[in-house]
């Protein structure tokens, strides 16, 4: 979700730790497909949102190998939505942090 990053930039973004509400489904969606595997199948599934009853995200991932396509569901509640998304933000801040201090220490 190379496309959000710029939000970081935002001060009440970063103090939050959090996206825009419209960006966290691009970040559940990115997890479940680096994540997500139809049994020992090593592909990358697709992950697309279907309903989303009470508080809980479902989504349905495609796996497509040379031998079948595999369909399986996956439930995300909203707290580990809101965990993923903490883990995106932190994960680019480190890697933000990492690249603007060439050797670490000054």
């Amino acid at each position: 979700m190379r496309h959000g990053l710029h939000l970081l930039e935002c001060r009440g973004r970063l103090e939050q730790r959090s996206l825009p509400r419209r960006f966290h489904l691009d970040v559940v969606r990115a997890h479940l497909e680096q994540t997500e595997r139809h049994g020992r199948c090593r592909r990358q599934p697709y992950a697309r949102e279907l309903e989303h009853p009470h508080g809980i995200r479902r989504f349905e991932l495609e796996c497509s190998g040379w031998h079948a396509v595999s369909n399986w569901t996956k439930a995300v509640t909203a707290s580990e939505v809101a965990a993923l998304v903490r883990a995106f933000v932190d994960a680019a801040l480190t890697a933000q942090e990492s690249r603007s201090s060439p050797g670490g220490a000054g």
